[in-house]
Formats: structure tokens, C-alpha cells, sequence
């Protein structure tokens, strides 16, 4: 324990002197919440009191963008949705700095001649990774709520919301990230070149799901004929639906993505679910929470023991 407490300081005091921590808090908890509270007054200005307002909606629609609840909530939402992912950035970013750095500069003997026991290492640097990641989402929703305070003086907006459901939405998508971490680690630790490693976090899972989809729509089909060809088209479609079920990129940002499926549920004229298409997947619609959380824990577990199990067999140079 006093090894692992050991390590845990050491990788806590790289982290805060490192340039990188602080450009990612300032995207995250400057930048984005900026940006919106700009939207949103852009909104306000130009379409509040118009023709298009007759009914009152801007005001709604600036309260769900910049009110500090709505910011907020877009500090969790808007990070799932850029390519390569924020969250996947950052797990990319600590990875290397954490693994990636102690190979680039020779300093894994040193480490562990300090700490010659490899769980407690490995196992410090991953909290850390962690701890630094929780940090930083908090920042982000701190912030979030006071750029949304802010404009509450110059805009219609209140601190209405369900506030308790998305601190349970954030640490659910914290603790999903485990997953990420753990899988940006074994990469970063395989390969010996860290850009390399890092591209591989970014690109590896959606190139494999990519290659699995198409493997599971051209394999075993039988000859297509008049008689048989909608049951063909039928039976992929429904291939295509349940793949993504157990996809690690489709349940990873379910936490961050299902107040969108709820927004879009919401305003649906019909009423009823998202259909079960690529844009109804990539909204989150037909994940449940308690489903992803299953999924993601399976990974963790797997990432998990081939990250320890690889780092205690290998010798580091």
C-alpha cells in the first residue's frame, strides 16, 4: 500500500507540471463553455421577439443551450461527439505521459528499482490517470454552471434542471472511461513509439468495428432469388441493428450521449423510440445505461488483465 501511495504521488506531481493538463482544462473548461454562452446569445439577440418566436420557443431553446444547467450539460455531451472524442484524447494524452514518457526517457529501471513491485505501479499510474480525468470533468461541469451564471445576467435563463441526474450522468461517464484509460495504456505500453501508440487509441477500435460490420454483412448469406430476397434483406438488417449492441465506441459514451436521445424523444411529433439506424446510434438509442455499463465493465476487465499481465511479464528497458 505504501508503494502504491508512493507512486500515486510521484505521477500526481508529473501530471500538474506538465503543459498538456493545462491546455486540456482550458479547452474543456474555457473555450467550451464560452462557446456556447456565445451561441446562445447570438440566438437570443437574432431570433428572440422575431416572427419565429411567436410561440416563445427561443427562450426555451436559450435556456437548454446557455442556462447553467444547459452548459453544463454540454460540457459532458459535446466531448462524446467530435472525432477522435475528447474522452479518448485525453485517455490518449495520459497514457503517454504516463507509460509512453518513462520508455521515451530510459527511466523504467529507475522506476522500478524504486518501486520494484509492477502492481503497484501500474496500478498507481492508472488511478492517477483517472483521478486527473475526474478532475478535469469536474472542472468542466463546474465551469459549465458558471459561464451559465454569468449569463443569466443578460439572458432569459434560470438554474432550472435536473441537476442530480447529471452528476449521475458524469460519474457514470467517469467511471466508463476506466475502460479507455486501461485500453490507451496497453497500447502506449505495446508500442514503443508513442505517436504510434497514440494513433492506435484513436483510429484501432472503429477500424476493428468497421471490418466486423462488414464481415457480418457479407458472410454467411445464402444466394439471393426472387423468392428469398427480402428475408435476405430483412435478416441483414436486423445483423446490422444488433451489431453495435456490444461495440466498445457505442456503449463508452452512452452516459454523455443519452440526454440527447431524450432531447430528440422529446420533440419527436410521434412520440415514440429513435429508429435503429447509424444516426439513431450515433444519438444513443438502443443502449440502456445498465446495458453499456455491463458491456464496458467487460472490457475494463479484459484491457485490464492484458495491461497487468503484459507489464509484469515484460521486461522494460
Amino acid at each position: 500500500m505504501r508503494g502504491f501511495a508512493h507512486v500515486v504521488r510521484a505521477e500526481v506531481f508529473k501530471v500538474l507540471r506538465k503543459r498538456r493538463t493545462y491546455v486540456l482544462a482550458g479547452l474543456w473548461w474555457g473555450l467550451l463553455p464560452a462557446l456556447v454562452l456565445f451561441v446562445g446569445r447570438l440566438v437570443h439577440v437574432n431570433f428572440g421577439g422575431t416572427f419565429v418566436d411567436e410561440s416563445g420557443g427561443i427562450a426555451l431553446v436559450v435556456q437548454e443551450i446557455a442556462s447553467p444547467y444547459g452548459i453544463a450539460r454540454i460540457a459532458l455531451i459535446g466531448p462524446a461527439y467530435v472525432s477522435p472524442t475528447f474522452y479518448m484524447i485525453v485517455a490518449a494524452l495520459l497514457a503517454a505521459l504516463l507509460i509512453g514518457e518513462e520508455r521515451g526517457h530510459a527511466m523504467w529501471k529507475t522506476v522500478l528499482v524504486a518501486q520494484p513491485q509492477r502492481f503497484p505501479v501500474m496500478a498507481g499510474k492508472v488511478s492517477v490517470a483517472m483521478l486527473a480525468l475526474g478532475v478535469l470533468m469536474l472542472g468542466a461541469a463546474t465551469s459549465g454552471a458558471l459561464f451559465g451564471a454569468l449569463g443569466t445576467t443578460f439572458l432569459p435563463t434560470t438554474w432550472a434542471g435536473d441537476w442530480t441526474g447529471l452528476a449521475w450522468l458524469y460519474a457514470l461517464q467517469w467511471a466508463f472511461c476506466l475502460a479507455a484509460v486501461l485500453f490507451a495504456f496497453l497500447m502506449v505500453f505495446l508500442f514503443k513509439n508513442i505517436a504510434l501508440g497514440v494513433v492506435t487509441v484513436f483510429f484501432l477500435q472503429g477500424l476493428l468495428e468497421g471490418l466486423y460490420t462488414l464481415y457480418r454483412a457479407t458472410v454467411g448469406f445464402e444466394p439471393v432469388n426472387r423468392l428469398n430476397v427480402l428475408f435476405q434483406a430483412l435478416r441483414l438488417q436486423q445483423r446490422l441493428e444488433a451489431i453495435p449492441q456490444y461495440f466498445f465506441t457505442s456503449n463508452l459514451y452512452a452516459p454523455a450521449r443519452s440526454p440527447v436521445a431524450d432531447l430528440v424523444r422529446a420533440v419527436n411529433t410521434g412520440g415514440g423510440e429513435i429508429p435503429q439506424d447509424a444516426l439513431g446510434q450515433l444519438l444513443g438509442a438502443g443502449i440502456t445505461l445498465p446495458h453499456a455499463a455491463a458491456v464496458m465493465a467487460g472490457y475494463a476487465v479484459v484491457f485490464g488483465i492484458l495491461l497487468f499481465w503484459r507489464f509484469a511479464r515484460h521486461d522494460v528497458e
